[in-house]
């Protein structure tokens, strides 16, 4: 009798248990992601101080998936804790903005010319027809820009054949665009040409093109970002 009324209640009890974690989960992951975009967008600015307490009625969470968050977000180095227990948003300044930039170089070039053989034609025609009307009508706005730059740099990315290397590449992205740097008006129509650049030559197979184009294209981003600081690299630089 007693095996089994031990049979019978082990389902119900396993149910019971994934029913609560669900739920759980989903919550703590979604007030990651809400937490996560609040930074990258700078609505929690760099340098401010995480309330608890204000981000929870904020989110509509309890402070359980909430802590949870934030301590993920330490962990990735997106918030940092002060000597007087403070928490705040992480502020990347200039040196380490570089260092990422360089990052991404290193990553994205060898990305693209994996990619070149990998990406479907059928993932790439769109996002070239997107390109080329943009510069045709010469008119772009942020938002679009931002879409689209996201669409290429994770296509190429999730592409690459190497999902280590496609992780590192989206982490990087993350942490520069904490930086209080704003992109210039002026760079989003010659980014938009860069990218084509790029997608031309992933769509002809060409992965020594589609290297060096990306190498130009990170190299222009990094230095249209210092020149909001009034640093001009000479070109060798590049």
């Amino acid at each position: 009798m007693t095996k089994a009324t031990a049979i019978k209640r082990s389902p119900k009890t396993a149910t019971a248990t994934t029913g609560r974690a669900r739920p759980n989960g989903n919550v703590t992951e979604t007030t990651y992601g809400k937490l996560l975009e609040l930074i990258e967008t700078r609505q929690l600015a760099p340098g401010e101080v995480i309330e608890e307490r204000r981000l929870a009625l904020r989110l509509k969470v309890s402070r359980t998936p909430l802590r949870a968050g934030i301590s993920r977000l330490l962990g990735e180095g997106r918030l940092e804790q002060l000597s007087n227990g403070s928490v705040i948003v992480r502020n990347i300044g200039i040196a380490e903005l570089l260092e990422l930039i360089h990052l991404r170089l290193v990553l994205e070039s060898e990305a693209a010319a994996l990619a070149a053989t990998r990406i479907g034609l059928d993932v790439l025609q769109p996002i070239k027809a997107s390109l080329e009307k943009i510069l045709a009508t010469a008119s772009i706005t942020k938002a679009k820009h931002w879409t689209l730059d996201d669409e290429i740099h994770d296509q190429i990315a999730n592409h690459c054949g190497n999902r280590s290397l496609g992780r590192l590449i989206g982490d990087t992205r993350h942490k520069i665009r904490m930086c209080n740097v704003e992109r210039r008006p002026e760079r989003l129509l010659p980014a938009c040409r860069e990218h084509l650049a790029i997608v031309d030559a992933i769509v002809k197979r060409d992965a020594v093109v589609a290297r060096q184009a990306m190498i130009t294209h990170l190299t222009n981003v990094r230095q249209g970002m210092l020149e909001t600081f009034g640093i001009f690299l000479p070109d060798s630089h590049g």
